[in-house]
């Protein structure tokens, strides 16, 4: 089984209030993916969620997971850590049908504090020299 990837925001601005993370993250198809987004001090009590962005001029949510005392849909948790202004998001199982835009939020009144990441997933089958995948021939799709 492959390593877990991990991907990580790692600074945060002073002054901006904002959420810093990766712009891009990439898996494979099945692999585990994780990244953190980190944010303000002033938005440590408020909800964190991860989502698909949709919409072509205004940005929108769809598929939206929040963090909380279970804070998991499906493959996808987000766990917040306040001690360190920071929350986790992890994506388990990718598929290809995973790959676009998604964004790592803080919701508050008003307009939500979010920064827009975009995931890449590759086919499973390009790397058979990985233990756990069938290298076995023909890999017709």
């Amino acid at each position: 089984m492959r390593p877990l990837l991990m991907l990580w925001g790692c600074l945060v601005l002073p002054g901006y209030g904002s959420v810093v993370n990766p712009k891009e993250i990439s898996g494979f198809e099945g692999d585990t993916v994780s990244l953190q987004c980190t944010y303000e001090e002033e938005l440590k009590k408020h909800q964190k969620y991860w989502c698909r962005e949709a919409g072509l001029f205004i940005s929108r949510c769809t598929g939206t997971v929040f963090s909380g005392e279970y804070g998991q849909e499906g493959r996808v948790s987000v766990h917040d850590n306040p001690r360190e202004n920071r929350f986790t998001v992890i994506l388990r199982n990718l598929t290809l049908k995973d790959r676009g835009k998604y964004l790592c939020g803080v919701k508050r009144l008003g307009f939500d504090k979010t920064m827009s990441v975009s995931l890449l997933v590759f086919p499973g089958n390009r790397h058979p020299s990985f233990p756990g995948r069938d290298s076995g021939g023909g890999g017709g799709r």
